[in-house]
């Protein structure tokens, strides 16, 4: 048997036990006493005193005492076990219902599906509930979102809430959801607390590998003062594993995020097949905005537990976001028929080149070959707009209507000129490209651009050559150091390719160590991401670092440690050298806007300055309205919605009939399509969830009522206390009347 309190704090009560001995204390008065002829009539005997002494010592302890128990009924005690539980009939109590919301849950291989199901299923078991008792929704995805704000009373807002949820997809995270729900059970002040989980029987959600994620839970669990019972069922029907067919889209992969019209842009992506046939013929059909091009439609063969590359080619001939899908035939699991992609389309790119060593003879300037890659005189509708400037013209004002700045051999800038190009990656989501040359000063730019809260934080170690050219010591690049999605275009050698072209001068660099966040045990858990820091995506063949990306929260940065020109290499002579500019320019636009990103990760959309939350819609992949802000800047404004639980194509559109400069836009939210993977969890992984976490596992509605409602162990007995309580109030009444009436003069020393 134990014994503990719901409001322990409410213990410090016991405290006022010394008012009723301060009140006597400070009562007790000195009187002078006068003899006079008829006292000795008047005089107590001596058995009347010792009445009156042990009244008045009775009637001190029962106040105390009453203090005593109105602390303890208010601090709530309960007792498990022992001979109250007997006396005990109907016990409230707190329930939070675990959904499982992730695409699963939305198989069609039934009358109904299992979330259907779920949500039914509460529908009947809250008419078993008492009205003492409480409810709380967690819709259980990636991250859990509790439905109801509150534990309520009010049954009939969590049916209106239960059939407001949205359908199943994305994944979920059973372990996070029962999380939450302790701690939201942590808040109430009932003495039984439930959660009840509604899932399928699929195992990917309950990740019962993940030890370290379910000691979190246990822990939690343990920490409870109150005991917390976990309770789960499958609401699914039994599947016949094996014979279960399905096929998926996994998540689309596009070779340019930012691209302009007529340019082609690859889609690729790869189709699974998972069930009772050894092959499947399946159609894989391209959309673009929803319209399906049938020219596209492609075929591919699929071995049962295979998958199947396909890529599509399309160019834009219009302006603008658009979204592309791949797409395959309806089956019994829609929430994976279907992968979207969301890219954005311009006349052309506005680049803007500061030239570090402008000469009147523009063959001799360092962005030469570049702006004769980029912009081909001969070409009338060219891909990108470039502008070229010397340092003295680089302002916060020029910088506004580009998407990215090269930096070619720029000796130094000024302290405003490094801070608008690191407010022009930071706020505007621009892209900075520098490539170093022998007039850097590398002593400025480590003070100006390269420290931690700069550009890229880096060390300029020592400028180095190629000492061992004349006897064939050549020194290129690694071919398997291109790894990155939009340079491995470029692996491989051969005569002309990048990886073919010489270096003969370069800078040798060091990642700076980046400053951990400080400890605080207190503190509570961030979804703050960590800081981001630099990427080496391509390397010499001497080791040295030759390309360095990083992503800030909004743009990127790219570091070219030789120069852009012929100077020290022959870059400019190879015919990769013009897509290899074009990739790297796509490439750092692309971080103007994310407009592909994963569940749970915030939206952040440009908007015109001075635009109002009234101009527009933003609505979810449900076509429900989702809500967002607006944060102005002095020059630009950008739309922030920090909810993306429910994956899928997130509208943006201007209002019609109001005026704005607002443009349609849209953004994709991805998930994880390994909850395609149907595999049931095993009797050996619910075994171990019942012994090692205290989760019982039922399958109808009167096993978990047989289970729960007969359990009646722990006790609250505060009400017993108030009994007593009224009890001695009435015997404290009756002695102060007594004492009162009785009319005696107690004698100063009567109560010493």
């Amino acid at each position: 048997m134990s014994f503990n309190f719901l409001n322990p704090m409410m213990l410090l009560g016991l405290l006022g036990i010394t008012l009723p001995i301060l009140v006597h204390l400070l009562s007790r008065k000195r009187y002078d006493i006068i003899q006079w002829g008829a006292m000795q009539f008047l005089e107590l005997g001596r058995r009347t005193r010792r009445r009156i002494r042990l009244e008045g010592w009775l009637l001190l302890a029962i106040r105390m005492l009453l203090i005593a128990l109105i602390t303890f009924a208010l601090a709530r005690p309960w007792v498990s076990g022992g001979l109250l539980s007997k006396f005990i009939s109907i016990q409230s109590r707190d329930i939070v219902f675990v959904i499982d919301g992730s695409y699963s849950m939305g198989w069609e291989g039934e009358e109904t599906t299992p979330h259907s199901a779920a949500i039914q299923w509460i529908h009947r078991f809250m008419e078993e509930l008492n009205p003492g008792d409480t409810i709380s929704i967690i819709d259980a995805r990636k991250q859990p979102r509790l439905v109801t704000e509150s534990p309520t009373h009010q049954f009939e807002i969590v049916r209106e809430k239960l059939n407001e949820l949205p359908p199943p997809s994305g994944s979920s995270n059973l372990p996070n959801a029962i999380s939450k729900a302790v701690q939201t059970l942590s808040k109430t002040s009932n003495l039984k607390r439930e959660i009840i989980i509604l899932t399928d029987d699929q195992a990917f959600c309950w990740t019962p590998q993940d030890t370290i994620l379910w000691e979190q839970v246990h822990d939690l669990l343990q920490q409870s003062a109150i005991p917390i019972d976990l309770w789960a069922t499958n609401v699914a029907e039994e599947k016949n594993q094996g014979l279960q067919s399905n096929l998926r889209v996994d998540q689309l992969s596009v070779s340019r995020e930012v691209c302009v019209k007529n340019l082609p842009v690859k889609i690729s992506t790869t189709i699974r097949y998972d069930g009772p046939e050894p092959t499947r013929i399946c159609p894989v059909y391209f959309e673009v905005d929803g319209q399906r091009i049938n020219e596209k439609t492609q075929s591919v063969k699929i071995e049962n537990h295979g998958e199947a590359a396909v890529e599509f080619q399309y160019r834009f001939d219009v302006e603008g976001t658009h979204v592309v899908s791949v797409v395959i035939d309806a089956d019994q699991l829609p929430g994976d028929d279907q992968s979207d992609a969301a890219l954005h389309v311009t006349s052309a790119l506005p680049v803007l080149l500061v030239d570090g060593t402008p000469d009147f003879d523009s063959t001799r300037s360092e962005v030469f070959f570049t702006n004769l890659a980029l912009m081909a005189p001969k070409n009338r509708t060219p891909w990108i707009q470039t502008t070229i400037i010397d340092k003295g013209q680089l302002t916060t004002e020029i910088l506004k209507n580009q998407a990215v700045v090269i930096l070619a051999n720029v000796d130094a800038l000024t302290e405003q000129q490094a801070g608008a190009l690191i407010d022009f990656v930071d706020h505007e989501g621009g892209g900075v490209m520098i490539a170093l040359g022998d007039q850097i000063n590398a002593e400025q730019y480590q003070k100006l651009l390269f420290h931690p809260e700069g550009l890229i934080p880096l060390e300029i170690k020592s400028l180095e050559s190629n000492r061992g050219a004349d006897i064939g010591n050549l020194v290129q690049i690694q071919s398997d150091s291109l790894q990155t999605p939009w340079l491995k275009r470029f692996r491989g050698a051969y005569a002309n390719g990048l990886t073919s072209a010489r270096y003969h001068q370069w800078w040798d660099v060091a990642l700076l160590d980046h400053p951990k966040p400080p400890q605080d045990d207190q503190a509570e858990e961030s979804d703050a991401k960590p800081p981001s820091v630099p990427v080496e995506i391509a390397r010499l063949s001497n080791e040295k670092p030759l390309l360095l990306m990083m992503n800030h929260e909004r743009g990127r940065v790219l570091l070219l440690t030789s120069s852009l020109d012929a100077d020290w290499n022959n870059l400019p002579a190879k015919p990769d050298y013009v897509p290899f500019l074009h990739e790297a320019v796509f490439e750092l636009s692309s971080g103007r806007v994310f407009r592909n990103i994963n569940s749970d990760e915030p939206i952040v959309i440009p908007v015109p300055a001075n635009t109002t939350i009234d101009q527009f819609e933003f609505l979810d992949p449900n076509k429900e309205p989702a809500t967002g802000t607006i944060e102005q800047s002095t020059s630009t404004a950008t739309f922030h919605c920090q909810n993306t639980s429910i994956p899928g194509v997130y509208a943006l559109n201007p209002k019609p009939g109001m005026e704005s400069e607002l443009d349609a836009d849209r953004v994709v939210v991805n998930f994880d399509r390994s909850e395609s993977d149907l595999t049931p969890l095993s009797e050996a992984e619910q075994k171990t969830l019942t012994d090692e976490y205290q989760l019982t596992f039922f399958t109808t509605l009167d096993e978990l009522k047989q289970g729960m409602f007969s359990d009646v162990s722990e006790t609250e007995f505060w009400k017993f206390i108030l009994l007593i309580f009224l009890l001695l109030m009435v015997g404290e009444l009756f002695l102060t009347r007594r004492l009162v009436q009785g009319g005696h003069a107690a004698h100063p020393e009567g109560l010493e």
